[in-house]
């Protein structure tokens, strides 16, 4: 990967996900454990993947929460959850998202990722 490619993912990073996500992501000491990761998750999942084209950023995160809903990945779901307002994805995309999720991923993971969702919406 290429510092261009760091420079996307960066630049989709913050559109997606916000400028204080980022910079809370890359804060403190640039040598210190676990920045080497945020370097390798920017190049990517954010410059190679999110910023690939085809899918727009929308239906790319409609993606990524069917995924993270199907996985139980609740910390990292709440994190995109909140980073919807960023990307246009509504309240009834979420819903229709996540009826998907219960059949085709089980109806434990959708109720999980609702629960997840309600907390993120009621704040």
């Amino acid at each position: 990967m290429s510092d261009d490619d760091f420079r996307r993912g960066l630049e989709k990073r913050a559109e997606v996900m916000g400028q204080d996500f980022v910079d809370r992501a890359f804060a403190g000491d640039p040598e210190a454990f676990g920045q080497d990761f945020q370097r390798f998750l920017t190049e990517y999942a954010w410059g190679a993947a999110w910023g690939r084209g085809g899918l727009d950023n929308r239906e790319r995160h409609m993606v990524t929460i069917a995924v993270l809903a199907a996985l139980g990945r609740e910390k990292e779901l709440e994190g995109h959850l909140r980073a919807t307002v960023n990307t246009g994805v509504s309240e009834r995309d979420l819903s229709d998202v996540l009826h998907q999720v219960a059949i085709y991923a089980g109806v434990p993971a959708a109720l999980s990722a609702f629960n997840a969702a309600k907390r993120v919406l009621e704040k």
